[in-house]
């Protein structure tokens, strides 16, 4: 949003026409991509397209790139750790009591 770059009706409308574009064509390669990632990438290519690199608050930038980095390992842990917990659970087995009727 703002904290990234300068927002007017004008450029929300570019940045969202480059977004969608950029979707479409990639959709149509049959490339998987992010929309959240689209929208970020065209909001700094109109800060860009200012004429002054200096319009964009590149710290932000930095930011936004890190979590996505961030995002596949710390998804693919937790959804590790989750399974390990799940599997490693109590499971029922001959003599444990599972399989015999209570009656």
């Amino acid at each position: 949003g703002n904290r990234l770059t300068f927002h007017s009706p004008s450029r929300g409308f570019s940045m969202d026409l480059g977004a969608m574009f950029t979707v479409l064509v990639f959709s149509k390669l049959g490339v998987p991509v992010s929309t959240t990632h689209c929208k970020c990438g065209s909001t700094a290519a109109v800060g860009c397209a200012n004429g002054d690199v200096r319009a964009v608050n590149w710290k932000m930038v930095a930011i936004i790139f890190f979590g996505w980095i961030v995002t596949l390992p710390a998804a693919g842990t937790m959804s590790g750790l989750l399974f390990y917990v799940i599997a490693s659970g109590p499971q029922p087995m001959e003599g444990n009591g599972f399989f015999e009727s209570g009656g």
